[in-house]
C-alpha cells in the first residue's frame, strides 16, 4: 500500500501509533538506514518490534515521504487518565464497547476502578492521532495510519476524531481467529 500510494504520488505521509508525536522521519534523506529512521523515531524495540513495522517505515523514507509519530506520549497519559472530560468523547455504546475491550485486554485482571482510566488512555490516544492525521494532511493526497486494531474502529476510534470533512477508510488487517464485527471497518 505504501509502496503504490507513493509511486503514483498520492502519499502525504505515514503516521504511526508506535513513535510518540514530535518523532519524525522527515529530515532524513531517502538513502537514510534503517537505525536512522529508529533513532528519528525514537523506536522502542521491546514494545514494538521492529521486524514487524521496520518495512513499513523504510518504504516511505525511500519514497521521500515523511513517517511521523502519532501516539500520546507516555508524561501525558497520567494526565488523560485523569481528565473526565474525555468521557464524553464517544457516544455511550462506544464508550461501553471500549471500555469492555479494556477490560478484555487486560483479560478481566484489571480492578474495576482502572476501567475508566485505562478508557480515558485509549481515548486520549485516538484523539492524538487524529490530530496527527490532520496535521499531516495534502490536498489529493492520502495520510495512512498504522495502529492497532482497535484504534481504528469507526465507532471509537481515531475516525470518530477527525476534524469535519476528513474521511477515512479502515483496512483492518488480522491474523489467526481474531475476529472483528466487520461494519466498524471498510475492508478486513
Amino acid at each position: 500500500l505504501i509502496d503504490t500510494l507513493a509511486a503514483r504520488g498520492l502519499l502525504a505521509a505515514v503516521a504511526l501509533e508506535m513513535a510518540d508525536a514530535g518523532a519524525s522521519t522527515a529530515h532524513l534523506s531517502r538513502r537514510a538506514d534503517e537505525a536512522d529512521a529508529q533513532a528519528a523515531l525514537r523506536w522502542n524495540d521491546a514494545a514494538w518490534p521492529w521486524r514487524a513495522y521496520g518495512p513499513v517505515v523504510m518504504a516511505a523514507v525511500r519514497a521521500g515521504v515523511p513517517v511521523l509519530g502519532a501516539n500520546l506520549p507516555r508524561e501525558r497519559m497520567r494526565e488523560a487518565m485523569a481528565d473526565v472530560q474525555l468521557d464524553n468523547r464517544l457516544p455511550p455504546g462506544p464508550l461501553q464497547a471500549q471500555q469492555q475491550a479494556i477490560r478484555d485486554g487486560h483479560c478481566g485482571l484489571l480492578p474495576e476502578s482502572q476501567i475508566a482510566p485505562m478508557t480515558r488512555i485509549q481515548i486520549a490516544r485516538d484523539i492524538r492521532m487524529a490530530h496527527a492525521l490532520e496535521r499531516a494532511r495534502l490536498p489529493g493526497k492520502t495520510v495512512v495510519l498504522v495502529a492497532g486494531g482497535g484504534h481504528v474502529l469507526r465507532d471509537r476510534g481515531v475516525p470518530v476524531h477527525l476534524a469535519p470533512g476528513m474521511t477515512a477508510k479502515v483496512l483492518l488487517l488480522q491474523a489467526g481467529g481474531a475476529s472483528t464485527d466487520s461494519a466498524l471497518a471498510d475492508q478486513v
